[in-house]
């Protein structure tokens, strides 16, 4: 008698993981997830929510506003792209049209191009650099269900990156991402690219999918990464075609010679900030970091706005110098 309610306890300990682990690979990778609009951003995300008023709250109210005049006053063009049966859109920023200095600039995980990306395009627009910046698959005003955890979008990257090319062959590009666009754009960099593309800039980007599922499910919403992921990756293999391990940083990082800087805030409690050193060793190219004391989920720019670009600049100046 005793076998039997152990094995039906652990039948239905089974069936509650499974259940689990497709509820939760619908909830993260398909747009529309009600839970996820509902309740899963404040849980998984807080700090867009407990936002009391402070020096930074308005340091960035101070970007936004600038940022939200010069994205809606200083594109050059919206630009649209079939692409993987999807329409992908984006806005481009020409201001010094005859240079060649390219960056395409990626944003994070259910945002769009310009909420995460228009204040990091003004700087580098008005530092004299062309700028475009995509609304990813199933983001902002591109087409699309599934969110492929930079997987996917990476293609989409790639074939920005073509898009540009095709306009001006001598275009030098750096990849620039926060987030979800950070870890697209190192997932891409352990891909063929064109040897134009230079560097890549990756803030707060995560290591794996795997990796960033099991803190969300720890930490987020107190459950034990295994065994629901053990089922999410069963269910993402299925849904998604490819796998929560496969879908790594790391791992392409560790084909990647470019340039990379990472940075990360120390209080991110989205993306754990110990990320930055997994990529940071796997990667084989030059690379830098930055670390901003106490900012949050991408908000370093905010917390120490001229550290950060003085950072960035000086990475970018001296390795397009290097001819790297």
């Amino acid at each position: 008698m005793l076998g039997w309610i152990i094995v039906i306890i652990l039948f239905l300990l089974i069936v509650a993981c499974a259940y689990a682990g497709h509820f939760f690979i619908n909830a993260a990778l398909f747009k529309n997830s009600p839970w996820y609009v509902n309740k899963g951003h404040k849980m998984l995300n807080p700090d867009n929510f407990n936002r009391e008023k402070t020096v930074y709250t308005e340091i960035e109210d101070r970007q936004n506003e600038g940022a939200h005049h010069f994205w809606e006053r200083e594109a050059t063009s919206e630009v649209h792209m079939e692409f993987s049966g999807e329409t992908l859109c984006a806005r481009e920023f020409k201001v010094f049209p005859e240079t060649n200095k390219w960056i395409l600039a990626v944003h994070g995980y259910r945002s769009s191009g310009k909420r995460d990306m228009a204040f990091p395009a003004q700087q580098f627009a008005e530092a004299g650099y062309n700028v475009l910046v995509p609304d990813l698959r199933a983001h902002g005003k591109s087409t699309g269900e599934k969110i492929g955890m930079g997987w996917l979008e990476k293609e989409d990257v790639k074939a920005w990156v073509q898009k540009i090319l095709f306009h001006n062959e001598q275009a030098e590009i750096i990849l620039f991402g926060g987030s979800m666009g950070a870890a697209t754009i190192m997932m891409a960099s352990g891909d063929k690219l064109p040897k134009q593309v230079k560097m890549l800039i990756a803030d707060c980007g995560y290591s794996s999918v795997y990796d960033e599922f099991n803190d969300m499910l720890r930490s987020a919403l107190h459950l034990p990464g295994f065994p629901i992921l053990f089922f999410a990756n069963l269910f993402c293999q299925s849904k998604m075609g490819f796998s929560l391990k496969q879908a790594s940083s790391v791992k392409q990082l560790q084909k990647n010679h470019l340039p990379a800087l990472f940075i990360h805030g120390t209080k991110d409690k989205f993306v754990p900030h110990e990320a930055i050193y997994k990529n940071m060793e796997a990667t084989q190219g030059i690379k830098e970091s930055l670390l901003i004391e106490e900012a949050p989920h991408l908000s370093s720019w905010i917390y120490d706005e001229k550290r950060y670009f003085e950072t960035v600049f000086q990475f970018i100046e001296n390795n397009l110098e290097k001819g790297v």
